[in-house]
């Protein structure tokens, strides 16, 4: 659909800062004539420029928070059924943590009957919480980053080491077999290796769009999260992979 490819272009730019119009054919295989008039729309909202040859980000903060409610708006069906899932491995009386990311934040609606503990550096998670009498809320301190709604340069060890979180719901913006799990932002990675060595259980909550797919900076090995919650569009090779290695795909 357009408008989810128009929200996966603008978050390619704002990742990359300038791309040019071939990059943007190549990436999406999408003639030029539909590139241009992509960008051409997404430069009329404010989200893009356009420049000579091709089109860079604009840092904003409301083009920061339309970012994030783009991606909320992308694999919406995928995304919910991944949360459902997690939430039915949740038990009454968990302490959970919710990692960054849109599809983290969805698991909060799928526990209307579980009364847990969620530790989290998910802004949009907490909001989700916000109304919702049978959970607990812990938020990691640190600096508040609008391009992902969480917290970066937090202290995990500061309020982690008082609790024992039985299951960490863990995100990435990439899987692969050689770039392991992946995230674009170092400082987030940093709360994630903290936080897989303090769960009893770890489960990676990923759509199947991210599966191949790199990303900046690896925070830990492929196989080590052993079970994956996702959408069960996995191709050929990484089921075997999965297989392989007796990786749970839930």
């Amino acid at each position: 659909m357009r408008k989810e490819r128009l929200a996966k272009i603008e978050e390619y730019i704002s990742d990359k800062g300038f791309v040019t119009m071939e990059q943007l054919m190549d990436r999406f295989q999408i003639a030029m004539p539909t590139v241009r008039k992509d960008i051409s729309e997404l430069a009329s909202q404010g989200l893009i420029e356009k420049v000579y040859g091709g089109a860079k980000a604009v840092e904003t903060p409301s083009k920061n928070m339309h970012m994030f409610r783009n991606r909320c708006g992308v694999h919406v069906e995928a995304k919910n059924e991944i949360a459902r899932k997690a939430a039915e491995i949740v038990r009454d009386g968990d302490v959970i943590y919710l990692d960054s990311g849109t599809t983290a934040s969805s698991i909060v609606e799928f526990l209307t009957d579980k009364h847990v503990i969620i530790i989290t550096s998910n802004m949009a998670a907490v909001m989700a919480c916000a109304d919702k009498d049978n959970v607990e809320v812990y938020v990691l301190g640190g600096k508040f980053n609008r391009d992902t709604m969480s917290v970066d340069h937090a202290d995990p060890e500061t309020l982690l080491k008082e609790f024992n979180v039985d299951k960490a719901f863990m995100a990435a913006t990439g899987y692969s077999i050689e770039g392991g799990l992946a995230q674009d932002s170092p400082t987030e990675c940093e709360v994630k290796k903290h936080v897989l060595d303090k769960a009893t259980e770890a489960f990676l909550i990923i759509d199947s769009s991210k599966i191949g797919r790199k990303a900046l900076i690896r925070y830990a090995d492929p196989d080590a999260i052993r079970n994956i919650i996702t959408d069960g569009q996995v191709d050929g090779e990484y089921r075997e992979y999965f297989k392989r290695k007796s990786i749970n795909i839930i």
